[in-house]
């Protein structure tokens, strides 16, 4: 009986806090670079520049009665992102070492769904505002490029480009067909706020990996071994997309 009084005073401080809202919708753009790279187990890897464009939406209570609901808010956009990871790999043929190298960049259509809260700063100067948020989102890869070298006499590089398979030559397409165009990551991150300019530092952490298969590691010892007859040269390191962004942005 006490949980259900407890639980009946939340929902009803919750609702005499938001039944008095007047949502908002704010329109921005926003720009912004860091470092991407790919959590996998390569031996030697290392981040790319990352980049991310696009616009968003908020739809925030700030007219609200209640100083609640004020800080509250919702986001929502499109974002085009740059994503990859540069990697080495220094094996040892026939006593001989060799050097596996090579980078590879992807594009992604990204679709955030962020909740945010944000107050103003209580300092004398009036407008300085501080935030966090936190959410999903759901990206698409859209196109991209990826090397793959051996360091070593007689062995040629291959490098290619994929899309959304609409475009270039078979032999393309085989290379990224096993790669997951899909991926779901989270982000978290901070905001200030000052005027119609918004600065955000978050993270953004993938939990789809990037192929099916297996990664570039197993597939150099599988060659090794002479376990595998694939005819695709070009291998994508397997792992999870991670960035960090520092962007900024203006609302409209």
């Amino acid at each position: 009986m006490k949980k259900i009084l407890f639980i009946a005073a939340l929902v009803s401080i919750f609702n005499s806090q938001f039944s008095t809202c007047k949502a908002q919708w704010e329109f921005g753009a926003k720009v912004g670079a860091g470092y991407a790279s790919i959590t996998d187990d390569l031996a030697t890897k290392s981040p790319i520049f990352g980049a991310t464009v696009g616009g968003f939406a908020n739809l925030t209570f700030a007219k609200s009665e209640s100083i609640l609901a004020e800080i509250f808010y919702l986001q929502t956009g499109l974002n085009l992102n740059r994503r990859g990871s540069n990697f080495r790999v220094v094996m040892d043929r026939d006593n001989t070492l060799s050097i596996r190298e090579g980078f590879y960049h992807a594009y992604y259509a990204q679709i955030p769904i962020l909740a945010g809260m944000h107050m103003e700063m209580p300092i004398r100067k009036a407008g300085h505002v501080v935030g966090v948020f936190l959410g999903p989102t759901v990206n698409v890869g859209i196109f991209g490029r990826c090397k793959d070298r051996m360091v070593s006499p007689g062995i040629s590089s291959y490098t290619v480009n994929y899309d959304l398979d609409l475009h270039g030559s078979a032999h393309d397409r085989a290379v990224f067909s096993h790669l997951r165009r899909i991926d779901i990551s989270a982000i978290l991150g901070v905001s200030y706020e000052y005027g119609p300019f918004v600065v955000n530092l978050y993270v953004d952490h993938g939990f789809v990996a990037t192929s099916e298969e297996t990664d570039i590691i197993r597939i150099i010892e599988n060659g090794q071994n002479g376990t595998t007859n694939s005819s695709i040269k070009v291998e994508i390191p397997n792992g999870y997309n991670t960035a960090y962004m520092l962007t900024v942005g203006y609302k409209f």
